[in-house]
């Protein structure tokens, strides 16, 4: 898609990318719809870094390794394999999508939370524009 027709799309109000995700009805009755190409790409990194593989049916290959990072035991790597695990999933199913920055940190008042910060561009859109995403995730039982 050309970076002017993206733009097109992007500042006409009637035109919508996709779903949201979480998943969600609006005040209208209807899903929750993305009016920007960079809130779509926002929706599908969320979807596709928290759906393990083989979790899809019919795509058992879609995802990414996050999910079972964080429920194996800790150590030194655990930024590197969680950055690596991110980087593959994108290139792979997103490559419209640049990661510019992760940053994993472990809750040092409770070592269960984990917290992935990524900054991104969306190389289609304005390559200029860096977003933020940012997951918590609770890894004790």
């Amino acid at each position: 898609m050309a970076r002017a027709v993206v733009r097109e799309l992007n500042e006409d109000r009637d035109a919508f990318f996709g779903l949201t995700f979480p998943i969600r009805i609006g005040t209208d009755n209807n899903f929750i719809r993305s009016q920007t190409l960079r809130e779509q790409a926002s929706s599908n990194i969320k979807n596709l870094l928290l759906t393990n593989k083989g979790e899809r049916v019919g795509q058992p290959e879609f995802g990414s390794d996050l999910p079972s990072i964080l429920f194996e035991p800790f150590d030194d790597n655990i930024g590197d394999r969680i950055e690596e695990a991110i980087h593959e999933a994108l290139e792979r199913w997103l490559p419209y999508v640049e990661a510019q920055n992760i940053v994993t940190m472990v809750d040092e008042t409770n070592p269960n939370n984990v917290i992935v910060s990524l900054e991104f561009r969306v190389t289609i859109d304005d390559p200029d524009a860096i977003e933020n995403i940012t997951f918590n995730f609770n890894t004790g039982a």
